[in-house]
């Protein structure tokens, strides 16, 4: 009587294991999915938004900005 008792327990933890694993897995394997289209949305969007131009432009809008502040720096 006992032994079974102590088998029919140990089944029910095994089961609840398997379980809990099985979800974890699953939840993985979302999340994991969900990392892939969030990638690749950013990835589309930064190809999309900006042109290799646009950004070129903007460097050197602010690399002339750089260089008029260091000038009023250095004539001080």
């Amino acid at each position: 009587m006992e032994g079974t008792l102590i088998d029919m327990l140990f089944g029910v933890v095994v089961i609840l294991g398997g379980w809990v694993l099985k979800r974890i897995f699953f939840l993985l394997d979302r999340l994991q999915q969900e990392d892939k289209i969030i990638h690749g949305r950013l990835t589309e969007l930064a190809t999309d938004a900006v042109s290799r131009q646009e950004m070129l432009d903007a460097i050197d809008r602010v690399l002339s900005r750089i260089d008029k502040l260091e000038e009023r720096l250095m004539s001080k």
